[in-house]
């Protein structure tokens, strides 16, 4: 038996060693409540605090670069736009703060929300972002003009987590009423309804290339859902903690779910066993990023008025394995590899063809069931201006 316990540990040891702190350091003066890392660089990252500052950091350099001043409540969220030029701020008194990171001033508020705005994102294609908040209503808002050109109301607790599509037609919420809802930006409506899980939803992802969305829940579980059949494909048996994060990681055809005390792969096929699961105690994880070309994932945690930054060796599956032919041959002919999601024909380009104007023809005065807005996102509105990169397209085969 004692062979047997010491090998046990020396794997555990092993384990424990996968995930590591690279920088821990005190953020905020008062507690540090929310920090974003930047999708370009992967390098830049913001934190905000109850003393009502955001700082912006560079991972792996002890000073802050910049500290952002002038909210007036303490700030809830932020996120960076895909050029890591412009961040969004949501303040718990609901207002909304734009800044230009390059000149370091703030270019705008928005009075939008009658209570804390908890949770706010870009669009693809970033002129418009959304924002969440606690008194249930997600908000769309045009940055040119800094005004609110959607309002869309349904969630009957606060919205805890908000995720555009890829192709930016659509945007998907999570609540604390342990609800999920899409919402049809071109229509201007509540598309669909995702009403499985048993506790507040903690985040969303969607799949970069294939028609799938992942949703993690304080109810312990992250499930998978099927954006053709807006069925769940697949639920995690319970963890030992709520899920607290979401990836999906295209290159090895797996998700990445996160809790306090587990870091877990799982095949986007399997979700019956894991892959491979990481020991971890970041207690208050805020963000997480993989970096698909080092294997390396970074993750952003909060306790008191600490940050946490930490790295996660995420080991490619083995060479000689199943796996690596299931990472090579992305056209599903491997063995064992799921077939790629099969894009509706409509849903084939980002925006729909001419000869399907004459349908998609978006009624701009709609005033509909969930939607309280004087004007829907029509094509003109969402098609990137030319020459921009405009997200990854769907695969279509």
């Amino acid at each position: 038996g004692g062979a047997e316990a010491s090998a046990g540990a020396v794997a555990a040891d092993e384990m424990s060693k996968k995930v590591w702190k690279l920088q821990d350091y005190v953020a905020h003066s008062g507690k540090a409540l929310c920090a974003r890392l930047g999708e370009k660089s992967g390098q830049v990252l913001a934190s905000g605090g109850e003393d009502k500052k955001v700082n912006i950091w560079k991972v792996g350099k002890p000073n802050a670069m910049m500290s952002l001043q002038g909210h007036t409540s303490s700030v809830e969220c932020l996120v960076f736009d895909k050029q890591e030029e412009v961040l969004v701020v949501g303040c718990s008194g609901g207002s909304m703060q734009v800044w230009n990171l390059e000149y370091r001033k703030m270019a705008g508020t928005l009075a939008g929300h009658r209570t804390a705005c908890g949770a706010v994102e870009f669009h693809p294609y970033g002129e418009f972002f959304a924002s969440g908040s606690s008194d249930t209503n997600l908000k769309i808002w045009d940055l040119r003009r800094k005004s609110c050109i959607q309002t869309y109301k349904g969630h009957t607790g606060p919205i805890s987590s908000i995720r555009f599509s890829p192709h930016g037609r659509w945007v998907a919420t999570g609540g604390q009423d342990n609800q999920v809802k899409l919402w049809d930006l071109t229509a201007g409506k509540l598309m669909r309804d995702l009403d499985v899980h048993k506790g507040s939803i903690t985040s969303i992802a969607f799949h970069p290339k294939e028609y799938l969305l992942a949703t993690g829940s304080a109810d312990r579980t992250m499930k998978l859902w099927s954006l053709e059949t807006f069925q769940t494909v697949g639920s995690t048996d319970l963890g030992s903690s709520p899920v607290q994060a979401v990836k999906f990681w295209p290159e090895e055809q797996a998700v990445v779910v996160a809790s306090q005390d587990a870091l877990r792969v799982y095949a986007t096929d399997n979700l019956a066993t894991p892959t491979d699961t990481f020991d971890v105690d970041w207690r208050g994880l805020q963000d997480m990023r993989l970096c698909a070309n080092e294997e390396k994932l970074l993750a952003l945690s909060t306790e008191g008025t600490q940050l946490g930054i930490w790295v996660a060796e995420m080991s490619r599956k083995d060479a000689s394995g199943a796996g690596y032919g299931r990472l090579h041959q992305r056209a599903g002919t491997a063995v064992g590899a799921r077939p790629q999601a099969q894009v509706p024909r409509r849903m084939a380009k980002p925006f729909s063809d001419a000869e399907d104007e004459d349908q998609e023809q978006p009624v701009l005065q709609r005033v509909g069931s969930g939607q309280s807005s004087s004007e829907a996102l029509n094509e003109e509105t969402l098609v990137p201006p030319p020459g921009s990169a405009s997200g990854p397209r769907p695969d279509t085969g």
